[in-house]
């Protein structure tokens, strides 16, 4: 028979309970820290982008999550936040000024945060754009809205990474500063009123990220020609945070996919763009007006200089944490990154080395190097996916995962290309392992803007190993072995 309590016990607890609910608040609530940060995406191939060389400006928020487009909330612990920006015309049920997206969509068009697309293709982005406009844009994408068609900008929120690169350069924030954001996102009219040379993305940017930290983004009135332009807004942030080294400044790096679509442009301001492309530069040179080719460069070499990438290296974190483990993990340099000599032994014969603790570009070229020569693979296929890729069939299965399916001998045969499905049950084991030899020799031989982050490259190569070792069974029935294809 239990004893009831007396009135002095209850009171105890209860003062032990309330001692404990306010401790534990003070400790987890000082933890809840987030981020916010400039995202610049570099320039596409078509549109506006092939003329102007701007690239496109965004708002990282680590802090804050979608519950639409259109509504935002405050993150839970893990969540990877969203990506919030302004485009022309989203073509969506009403002419919003701005979108909200979660992270994982924005770079990957997948709804998982802990999955990593692996290949893009036109197919590929345009069966992601689909998905994401059945699930998380359906609140805004009524009947006959959200078209597929040049310069409806719905699309640009789903898989950026699959034509261009995407930095991120971010700063801390607190709980009270990402409420503020929600309120002022929440109460907003939301009515687009673009201009672009008055009211563009990067205004749009200038605009939230001051609301947090005043005058921390401002236009480059010299190199953009008296606008506010993407890279300005990377810049002047950029600049205005390394001096604040409380908050934490790092950058991040998100390479443009392999694939079947062109490589992204550079970002550049307005005076970068005139002194590096000809169809700007030489009608100026043959006109005779070297006074105005010469303002440019000058204007240029003395107050605009901003590598994207340089910076990147300069300021980068190793991987990308949720907004709870972001605070408590210490910001890594390349220098950190111990090389491995090309001097190391090669490989055993027809195998894969075991690097779990080797993660330099230069330690895997070398055993990259080693399985090539094993395997006789020629050197001049290097960065080759396979060529049945390119105008496959691609279906998004219940998870939100891209697969693409390709007819061979009167048979279908299918392959996962994200880093959750290409090892799948379903998956084709031979066309896996076809897959990730191609990725990875595209990632080893990038240059540098097309590098991944090396921790990515790591998680490459243990798939390749995988995608190796689960071929070596049984070849798949019938069909042509692709790599023999290749050679």
């Amino acid at each position: 028979m239990e004893t009831p309590m007396h009135g002095w016990e209850w009171r105890g607890l209860r003062s032990c309970l309330t001692t404990f609910v306010i401790l534990a608040t003070a400790f987890f609530g000082s933890k809840a820290r987030a981020d916010i940060g400039v995202v610049i995406a570099d320039p596409t191939t078509i549109g506006y982008s092939s003329y102007t060389q701007a690239g496109h400006s965004l708002v990282y928020l680590s802090g804050v999550c979608p519950i639409s487009p259109i509504q935002a909330r405050l993150c839970e612990p893990g969540e990877q936040g969203s990506i919030v920006t302004t485009y022309p015309h989203f073509r969506e049920a009403q002419p919003y000024a701005w979108n909200i997206a979660p992270l994982s969509i924005y770079l990957q068009g997948l709804p998982d945060p802990e999955t990593r697309l692996l290949y893009a293709s036109p197919n590929v982005k345009d069966a992601l754009q689909k998905e994401a406009r059945h699930h998380f844009l359906q609140p805004v994408c009524g009947a006959g809205d959200c078209p597929d068609v040049q310069h409806s900008y719905w699309r640009d929120l789903v898989a950026a990474t699959a034509d261009r690169d995407v930095f991120v350069y971010a700063v801390r924030t607190t709980r009270a500063q990402d409420q503020v954001i929600v309120d002022w996102l929440n109460t907003d009219p939301n009515v687009n009123h673009y201009h672009g040379m008055t009211n563009n993305c990067a205004v749009f940017t200038r605009t939230l990220v001051n609301m947090i930290f005043p005058h921390s983004v401002h236009r480059d009135f010299l190199n953009d020609l008296g606008m506010m332009g993407p890279k300005a807004a990377a810049r002047s942030f950029t600049h205005w945070a390394v001096k604040h080294t409380e908050l934490g400044f790092y950058s991040l790096h998100f390479a443009q996919q392999p694939g079947e679509i062109p490589r992204s442009g550079l970002a550049r301001s307005g005076t970068e763009t005139a002194i590096h492309t000809k169809k700007y530069l030489i009608p100026a040179a043959l006109i005779g007006d070297h006074e105005v080719a010469g303002s440019f460069f000058v204007a240029y070499f003395l107050t605009g200089r901003f590598g994207l990438y340089k910076e990147y290296l300069h300021h980068s974190r190793p991987s990308f944490a949720t907004s709870e483990q972001a605070t408590d993990t210490p910001q890594a340099s390349p220098d950190m990154v111990q090389p491995v000599s090309l001097m190391n032994p090669p490989a055993p014969a027809m195998t894969l080395a075991k690097v779990p603790d080797a993660t330099s570009e230069q330690a895997l070229l070398t055993r990259y190097q080693a399985f090539a020569a094993a395997e006789e693979i020629p050197q001049g296929k290097k960065g080759k996916m396979p060529i049945e890729f390119a105008k496959a069939q691609v279906t998004v299965d219940s998870d939100g995962n891209p697969w693409i399916e390709i007819e061979a001998n009167n048979l279908t045969r299918r392959v996962g290309i994200t880093s959750a499905n290409v090892l799948a049950p379903g998956s084709d084991p031979e066309l896996a392992f076809e897959f990730m030899l191609g990725r990875v020799e595209c990632m080893i031989h990038a240059k540098n803007h097309g590098r991944e982050d090396p921790s990515a490259l790591q998680d490459d190569w243990l798939l390749l190993q995988q995608a190796y070792d689960r071929l070596q069974p049984a070849q798949p029935a019938g069909g042509l072995s692709v790599i023999a294809a290749r050679r």
